[in-house]
């Protein structure tokens, strides 16, 4: 029976330190004012609209050698803020890779521009829903064709 009792605190103790590292990561996320990359920033969406708005998830992570971040927004505004936050990034040099209708009331918006770091490019991929939208970052090989 002691066995059993440690193992079951161990659990706990797990669980309890696993909660506390996400509320701490979910936190610090929704008062980002720029998503780093090391030699790229990139305004955050709550810098950019003024207002905080709840993080629901963070991800962190590399695909197909390519390194990425994603935030989960939760909003009452999510066209409001895309609209704003959209043409803050057009303004400041980043492309429409993907055409989008944020009325529609749910998709996926896509923007790239050009790294600081040669041969690299940061796209951005907006999937947004009427009360949520997903902001995620990749950094990766390839260039941007301007027309």
């Amino acid at each position: 029976m002691k066995m059993w009792k440690k193992i079951l605190i161990g659990i706990v103790v797990i669980v309890a330190i696993g909660a506390a590292v996400l509320f701490y990561t979910i936190d610090s996320a929704s008062k980002l004012t720029e998503y780093d990359f090391g030699t790229d920033k990139v305004a955050s969406i709550n810098a950019v609209i003024g207002e905080t708005r709840k993080v629901n998830g963070v991800s962190v992570s590399t695909s197909s050698g390519s390194q990425y971040k994603q935030y989960t927004y939760e909003t009452a505004s999510m066209v409001q803020d895309l609209m704003t936050y959209s043409n803050h990034l057009r303004n400041n040099g980043w492309l429409v890779l993907k055409d989008y209708n944020l009325t529609a009331g749910n998709g996926e918006m896509q923007l790239g521009i050009e790294s600081a770091d040669s041969g690299k490019i940061l796209i951005m991929s907006v999937v947004f829903e009427q009360n949520k939208y997903a902001i995620r970052i990749t950094k990766g090989e390839g260039t941007l064709t301007r027309k």
